[in-house]
């Protein structure tokens, strides 16, 4: 599940590297190029990642206590990469100081609830004690009857009759809820790693298809229409194909051998931080994605060149962004935390080791 975490957020920076460099306005989609295709697959795997990721959280937080120490801890983490890089760039003369930037970390947490993963994860966060007590108040049947029953309104509307049922807090609460559900009532078939490789090889050659058909159609029929909807199946986290992948992506890295690596460990435990550090703001993607890689003058360049030139874009910021987090938890979160563990409420302690896990699982 470390490992997991690790090459799902590697997915989220390949798809940010798509999605938010502007490089999808370069394409033609009456005449898909190769160098084309292999972005839309490259690009694809963003709400899958999303979906293994709570995943994750759901397993490990359904039999834990969230704290409110630990909720802060999150909280903090966010505002401190927020407003760190938001300086740089006003220092460094990059962004205009304004006071709108100055209270926009803060507002944002809020307003961007529904359209942001961070606001989005937060929000659900904090009911988590409350999915609890309503899985501790279910029986075995009435957990399948509801989890049918939310997953029929969610995914099989959303997906087979177009209707708009995604929310992202109910999303993740309802990704929750499958994970809790794997973890109290295992099967011979959840608990299987035949089964998990077997159906994760088939939903991602399906989610592959699925944008593959829509631009071929596009190109077909002379009509950019099915080329711009081309990830209906796997662009909201609770369409059929996205969530295929998620779960069984979750499924395959919990039915492995169990083992532990001081280096994946050592990686994992940064996951937030890549997030939040490589997605900060609409700057940081700019700079990140348009000047400092010149994405989208990429389209044009040799299709090998293109392969090459993007396969250690992802590790190399999982790595830096990891490294720097490696920093700020020692010489600026240790302190925090100290601090409020000197206040009035010494008696709640901090997460142990086995609990910082779940925290790592978020999304």
């Amino acid at each position: 599940l470390e490992l997991l975490r690790i090459f799902a957020m590697l997915s989220i920076i390949a798809h940010h590297s798509v999605v938010n460099s502007g490089l999808t306005s370069t394409y033609d989609y009456l005449h898909p190029t190769a160098q084309q295709y292999f972005f839309e697959v490259w690009g694809m795997w963003g709400k899958t990642a999303i979906n293994s990721f709570i995943l994750i959280s759901g397993y490990f937080l359904c039999k834990q206590t969230l704290t409110w120490k630990r909720y802060v801890k999150l909280l903090f983490e966010i505002l401190f990469y927020s407003y760190i890089i938001q300086l740089i760039f006003w220092s460094t003369g990059y962004e205009a100081f304004t006071l709108v930037g100055v209270v926009k970390p803060i507002v944002s947490l809020f307003q961007s609830i529904n359209s942001n993963f961070v606001a989005s994860f937060m929000v659900f966060y904090a009911f988590v004690p409350l999915y609890n007590k309503l899985i501790g108040t279910l029986d075995q049947k009435m957990f399948q009857r509801f989890l049918l029953g939310i997953l029929f309104v969610c995914t099989f509307t959303a997906t087979f009759f177009h209707s708009s049922t995604m929310n992202e807090p109910f999303w993740y609460a309802v990704l929750y809820f499958i994970a809790a559900y794997f973890r109290l009532y295992p099967n011979k078939y959840t608990d299987s790693r035949k089964v998990a490789i077997a159906g994760l090889i088939l939903f991602a050659v399906l989610s592959i298809a699925s944008v593959v058909v829509l631009v071929e159609l596009g190109a077909k029929f002379g009509n950019s229409y099915w080329g711009l909807r081309r990830y209906y199946f796997v662009s909201d986290s609770n369409k059929l194909l996205a969530l295929g992948v998620g779960v069984f992506s979750f499924l395959t890295a919990k039915n492995m051998k169990s083992f532990t690596n001081k280096i994946i460990n050592f990686f994992s435990a940064g996951t937030f931080a890549v997030l939040l550090i490589h997605a900060a703001s609409d700057t940081m993607r700019h700079w990140l994605w348009k000047d400092l890689l010149v994405m989208p003058s990429l389209i044009h360049k040799d299709l090998l060149y293109i392969i090459a030139y993007n396969i250690p874009i992802p590790i190399v910021i999982y790595i830096l962004c990891s490294l720097i987090d490696v920093l700020r938890r020692r010489y600026v979160e240790k302190p925090f935390m100290r601090w409020i563990d000197s206040g009035c409420y010494t008696h709640l302690t901090l997460p142990t080791k086995r609990e910082e896990g779940a925290e790592r699982g978020w999304g």
